[in-house]
């Protein structure tokens, strides 16, 4: 089926080329409803006509991507970010288990997101996720930045930095965080190694990331010591980056 969608974007041009490649390209997956650059509009069309899903703009006069979402009945409805914002926002927005495209909109990008939101089990723009947003927008820190991970239990907030080492699990990824606690997400390690930052995580081994912070030794047997006390294999290919990586923290 079909999914059928609307666009929202101040910027005419931006929003007309959005559309001319979705029906061009994509004309047996989307169904273009309407588009606007008006989000007043738009909110009174999408809760009157229940699209799928939304492209949406996050810069415009008078009411933003997100204060719009406040004002729509979510229920079913997906979004996707069309924005030339900055790495802070997002960063936000992936955090928030959101999509997002950067403008001018890549057609081969265009076809990934649309690929994953066709894979997604769950096809809601879930309160836990807009919540997670507005928090991460407004924190001013992105210390403060929570992450929205699926599991089999349903959605989990917490913070990156609490987050000491994730563990492969077939197509699944055990988190560990401080507290003794741990959730199974529905991803892959390389799902989660993608979102978190390379700065701070470090992938040790096909099966382990561990965040750096929470490193308490490097031994002898070429394992490191997390700070739950889980000694983490080096894979040896591995061996020389985490060596340096643990050496620059000293």
């Amino acid at each position: 089926m079909k999914i059928s969608s609307v666009l929202i974007d101040d910027d005419g041009f931006a929003r007309q080329e959005l559309r001319v490649l979705l029906e061009t390209n994509f004309g047996n997956d989307i169904h273009v409803l309407a588009d606007f650059d008006n989000p007043v509009d738009a909110i009174r069309f999408i809760n009157g006509h229940h699209p799928q899903l939304l492209f949406l703009d996050i810069q415009m006069p008078g009411m933003n991507g997100f204060e719009m979402l406040d004002h729509l009945d979510t229920a079913g409805l997906e979004v996707i970010f069309c924005t030339s914002y900055n790495q802070y926002a997002i960063q936000a927005i992936k955090y928030s288990a959101l999509d997002y495209l950067l403008k001018p909109v890549d057609i081969t990008e265009l076809e990934k997101a649309i690929a994953r939101f066709r894979l997604k089990s769950e096809k809601t723009l879930t309160q836990i996720k807009l919540a997670n947003l507005r928090h991460n927008m407004n924190s001013g820190d992105e210390e403060q930045f929570q992450l929205v991970i699926t599991t089999k239990q349903g959605e989990h907030q917490f913070r990156a930095q609490d987050i000491i080492r994730c563990e492969a699990d077939s197509n699944y990824t055990a988190i560990h965080l401080v507290n003794q606690k741990k959730f199974l997400a529905s991803k892959t390690l390389g799902d989660i190694e993608e979102l978190l930052s390379p700065e701070k995580f470090l992938r040790i081994h096909k099966s382990h990331l561990v965040n750096s912070a929470h490193i308490s030794q490097l031994t002898s047997q070429d394992e490191l010591v997390m700070t739950d006390n889980k000694r983490i294999p080096i894979s040896r290919r591995r061996l020389h980056d985490v060596k340096e990586r643990v050496r620059s923290m000293r």
